[in-house]
């Protein structure tokens, strides 16, 4: 392989290798319009909260007492401005900003179609149509007693679903049900990762997923790759 120049764009493949390029443009392109505002905190994090204050897309590399101190990107849907969330996810600082964006462009047409229960809010199909993008991509999809996972082709990457725990006392909320994971080694620690709480509506995942499956690679500059992803690309 030939050593680009500094500052060059690399095509990385798998695209879920990329990691993020650190800007967050992407991610709120999509959320424009009179539905969405957008406002900078006194912490200097950035929030766009959409319909009526039903939703909440923050991008927090500081602290900040709006969220748990988990990740750098949250997401938050309740079903006013003031009761407590009906769902959660959350993604780490390196998830790519392209495969966040797959997911607020889904949650920008669900604010777009309104109603008072709009489709970010409603149940949208069983968990299994998170499986069909990552499936129809070559990802292994297995079940256990305990859940079912999606492995990526190169075993770099993985979807698992586990159910919530029974019980009245669970908050489902804070049911970490998704989870993603990318790695540079099977086994290594993760490169990024996200998660989706039981609650989140099949058809936010499955834009997620689908992203994350999408064969179509990213052009990243290469002072935001990450050393390991460079032994990857350098197989080729």
């Amino acid at each position: 392989m030939t050593h680009p120049t500094p500052g060059a764009r690399i095509p990385v493949h798998p695209r879920y290798l990329a990691a993020s390029d650190g800007c967050a443009d992407a991610v709120f392109a999509p959320l424009t319009g009179p539905k969405w505002h957008k406002r900078t905190d006194e912490w200097g994090n950035y929030h766009a909260f959409g319909d009526q204050g039903r939703l909440h897309i923050g991008f927090i590399p500081k602290y900040c007492e709006l969220v748990e101190p988990i990740g750098l990107w949250h997401i938050e849907a309740r079903p006013h401005r003031d009761a407590p969330a009906l769902w959660r996810a959350a993604m780490s600082d390196c998830t790519p900003s392209e495969i966040i964006a797959a997911l607020t462009t889904a949650l920008a047409t669900d604010v777009e179609t309104g109603g008072d229960r709009p489709p970010f809010l409603r149940y949208s199909g069983p968990p299994d149509t998170v499986w069909r993008p990552l499936t129809e991509a070559g990802w292994q999809h297995s079940i256990s007693e305990f859940g079912a996972r999606a492995l990526a082709p190169d075993l770099l990457a993985e979807v698992t679903h586990t159910p919530p725990r029974p019980g009245p006392a669970r908050d489902q909320a804070r049911e970490e049900a998704w989870q993603v994971e990318v790695r540079t080694s099977d086994g290594g620690e993760a490169l990024w990762w996200a998660e989706f709480h039981t609650d989140t509506p099949a058809h936010l995942v499955t834009a997620f997923a689908t992203a994350l499956a999408y064969p179509q690679l990213l052009w990243h500059t290469e002072h935001t790759l990450p050393p390991q992803t460079h032994r990857l690309l350098d197989r080729g």
